[in-house]
Parts: structure tokens; C-alpha cells; sequence
């Protein structure tokens, strides 16, 4: 028996009018107990299909514990291993419990990251001078476990009530860090765009500010941009939301904010009713409303807005592009390598205090790193991401994966990215969701005698 049983070809019942759904989500295997009678005899029913994904609790625990260490991976352990590295080997390790997950066919978008990433293999092959060989190396080797992790991110996510639980313990995470900020456990960071920009932990400002904005968003959606409402409580969401937003700010990122803003803008595309689309609407414009009134209540913030409109200051933006421009022009087939093209960067901006640049912009990044032999291939995954996150806008998760794909790509656009783990983890989750939105299927029955009999 796979899968269905029949009778007569005949659909008799659909299997979620019988079965809870929680038991479908946590197992493979249904058992359905009948009496024991020469007319209805024992079955088991084996489930396999599209929509099956079983993850054991050991490697759901550990994938739970990476997402929720992600905030915290700059704290200083005392030891040369850092949180995530920990936590991500107990998830690699937990999967040795359940090797399916890394054993299925990948999508289509995980093939063109793999061509791209054995572009950068061979770009480290030709373009590292021996000097450089251990840090492009090291370099290289993140960028594949990034890959390998969202791949892994990607099986697991198909199961909708861990990926929902994820994001909730991500988010938990982000707001006990914004917490930590709130409290004083933070410092200035003079020198990196301005003095007055608060962050927490020694992250970057800009960087904690979009792990922080991914966090918003994900509490946002678990309520607003999902088909149905996933969390039950909406009054400390919105807490929890104001403490993010305040924290965001504070960092004085304004790349964060823009991807901020044009993650919460796809929430206007979430589909359904007249009345579903003017409340969304509604919290929108609060949304922005709200974030607007706290800039100009933060001094650092609206200087560094001013400085941008005023006098065209984008933190040597202004300088980086077209040097980086320059340098693409120079070798546009197989690029400079990825490390080697940093140090070059470097050399040509020849600021006293930084002896590497990365060019800030995603687009342009890849483009030094891999030239168009590498930029090819991860454009054509990335269409194929979004193209997935759109497709399913009006399914289970509604406008989430597309939202919080939004802000990764925005904020790719004013800084790089792709060398962070929340890159690959929203890049998982949008590819996932096509999985989880293909509806139900049926159980069919069929005549048991017969059934013995042919097998």
C-alpha cells in the first residue's frame, strides 16, 4: 500500500477530516486502529508525498538552537570556536539521525548556487597568491558551509510548524539581544559611520540592525502576512516589535532601515479580501509612521539621513562603487578572487585605516570576486528564490518568505550579505515554501482481500 488506498478509484474521504493535523505534521506513519472484523480489518497506512516532512526531535532541538544562537555569534567564548560554529556542528551531527534530509534532490536555485560556488573554487585555484592562500581558504570554506547549512535549513523548513517555530525562537533570540542593548550592554563604535551609533556585543551596527530587522518582520508575519494568523497573542507582538524598532534605530543604520521598510512594504501584496487589504495596509503606513516619529527622536539617525540628502555622504560609498566599477571593467570574465579583489579594493581606496574593502554592494561584490562566469549563475538562483517567494504569496505563509527575501536583497544592495548566515537561512525558507503550500491530499480505500492478495 503507498500512499493511498482505493476503492473502485473512488475518493471516499479527505485525510484531514479524519486525521489531526498535528499528527500528519510529526509523522510518516498513520495507524489507524479499526475493529477487528472480517469486514474492517487493521490498516497502516504508510504517507509519503510531497507534503510528508518528519523532522526527529533531536535534529529539530538543534536546528532551534543554531537559529537562536545566530544574534549571538560575536560573543566572545573564550574559546577559538564561536557560538554558531557550536551550535551548527550539533546540528551536523544531529543529522546523522536522519540523513534523509540532506539526501533528497535539491531545487533548481541550489544548483546555480553550486555552479557558483565552484566558480569561486576555481577563481581560488587561478587567482591566490600563495600569501593569501590560508585566508582565501578560510573564506572559501564559510561560503560552502553557508551553502551546505541553507541546504540543510531548506529540508527542514518544509516542515511548516518547525519553520514557524523557528522564526519564533529566532525572533525570541533578537529581542533578548535588543534587551541586552536596552540595558547598556553595548558600546559606541566610533569610526564606523559616526560616533553615537549603539550596538550590542561588538556586532557591526549595520549588521545587527538587519538580523534585527529579520526579527521584526518574522513577529510581523507570524501574525499579518501568514494566510491564517500564527500566533494567538497580538499585544506583546506589538511589545516586542516597538523594542526592535527602537533598537534598529539606535544602530543608525540606514541601509537597515531602508531594508526595514521595503521588507514591511510587501505586506501590502499579501492577497485576500477588500477588508484584508486596507488593514494591511493600515499597519504599514503605522509601521512607517512609527519608525519615522522614533529617527527624528534619534540624533544620530537623522544626522546621518541629513549628511546622505545634504551633502551626498554615503559612508565612501560614493568612492567604493566606481573603484569597484573600474576594477570589473578591468577583468569582467573570472573577476579578481574573492580575496585577492578585497585586498585590491583596499589598495585603490588607500584609506590609512582599513588594508581590505569588500565593494559594499552584492551586485557589485560578486561581480570583483567571480566576474560574470560566477555572477551568472547565483542571479539565475536568486531569480529563481524570489520567483519561488512570490509564486506562494497567497499560500500558508503568505508574504513572509517574500518580505524578509525583500530585505536581504535591499540591504545586499548597501552592504554584503551573502558571507551571513540569515542570507542563506531567508533564502532556505522562501525556497521551502512551495512545499508546504500544495494543499491536502486524499486517502482512498480499497478492498483489503484484494489488496493481500496482489501484494
Amino acid at each position: 500500500m503507498k500512499g493511498v488506498l482505493k476503492q473502485n478509484s473512488k475518493p471516499l474521504f479527505n485525510i484531514m477530516n479524519v486525521v489531526p493535523q498535528k499528527i500528519l505534521m510529526n509523522t510518516g506513519t498513520l495507524q489507524n486502529q479499526m475493529n477487528q472484523s472480517d469486514e474492517v480489518p487493521s490498516l497502516k497506512i504508510k504517507l509519503q508525498g510531497e507534503n510528508d516532512y518528519y523532522v526527529k526531535p533531536f535534529v529539530r532541538w538543534a536546528f532551534y538552537g543554531f537559529v537562536a544562537t545566530i544574534p549571538f555569534e560575536t560573543v566572545d567564548l573564550g574559546i577559538p570556536f564561536e557560538t554558531t560554529m557550536i551550535s551548527l556542528g550539533i546540528l551536523f551531527i544531529s543529522l546523522l539521525t536522519q540523513p534523509s534530509l540532506v539526501l533528497r534532490n535539491p531545487p533548481l536555485a541550489f544548483i546555480f548556487f553550486s555552479i557558483y560556488l565552484f566558480v569561486l573554487y576555481i577563481s581560488f585555484v587561478i587567482k591566490t597568491p600563495p600569501e593569501l592562500f590560508f585566508e582565501a581558504a578560510w573564506k572559501l570554506m564559510v561560503i560552502t558551509q553557508l551553502i551546505v547549512m541553507s541546504w540543510v535549513a531548506f529540508n527542514i523548513f518544509k516542515s511548516e510548524r518547525v519553520a514557524r517555530r523557528a522564526l519564533l525562537v529566532f525572533a525570541l533570540s533578537c529581542a533578548f539581544l535588543a534587551v541586552l542593548q536596552q540595558l547598556g550592554i553595548s558600546q559606541s563604535m566610533e569610526g564606523v559611520g559616526g560616533e553615537g551609533r549603539v550596538t550590542a556585543l561588538g556586532f557591526h551596527p549595520n549588521n545587527i540592525a538587519r538580523i534585527l530587522s529579520l526579527a521584526l518582520l518574522s513577529l510581523a508575519g507570524l501574525v499579518y502576512a501568514f494566510k491564517k494568523s500564527a500566533l494567538k497573542s497580538h499585544f506583546w507582538v506589538w511589545i516586542v516589535i516597538a523594542l526592535l524598532g527602537v533598537t534598529i534605530v539606535q544602530t543608525g543604520s540606514r541601509g537597515g532601515l531602508l531594508a526595514l521598510g521595503a521588507g514591511l512594504s510587501i505586506f501590502i501584496f499579501k492577497p485576500g479580501t477588500v477588508s484584508t487589504k486596507v488593514r494591511n495596509i493600515v499597519v504599514v503606513l503605522l509601521g512607517f509612521i512609527f519608525f519615522l516619529a522614533i529617527v527624528f527622536q534619534s540624533e544620530t539617525s537623522l544626522s546621518r539621513f541629513e549628511t546622505t540628502i545634504e551633502e551626498g555622504n554615503f559612508a565612501r560609498r560614493e568612492k567604493i562603487y566606481p573603484t569597484a566599477w573600474e576594477m570589473i571593467k578591468e577583468k569582467p570574465i573570472l573577476g579578481w578572487g574573492k580575496i585577492p579583489g578585497e585586498y585590491e579594493l583596499g589598495a585603490r581606496l588607500a584609506h590609512p585605516e582599513e588594508e581590505t574593502k569588500n565593494a559594499h554592494n552584492l551586485i557589485l561584490y560578486v561581480l570583483v570576486a567571480s566576474g560574470l562566469i560566477g555572477f551568472i549563475p547565483l542571479v539565475f538562483g536568486v531569480w529563481l528564490t524570489v520567483k519561488t517567494a512570490w509564486k506562494t504569496r497567497g499560500y500558508v505563509r503568505g508574504v513572509l518568505p517574500l518580505s524578509l527575501l525583500t530585505t536581504v536583497l535591499v540591504a545586499n544592495m548597501s552592504g554584503v550579505w551573502i558571507n551571513n548566515k540569515m542570507h542563506w537561512i531567508v533564502t532556505a525558507y522562501a525556497l521551502s515554501s512551495i512545499y508546504v503550500s500544495k494543499g491536502t491530499r486524499k486517502i482512498y480505500l480499497t478492498d483489503i482481500s484484494h489488496k493481500t492478495e496482489n501484494s
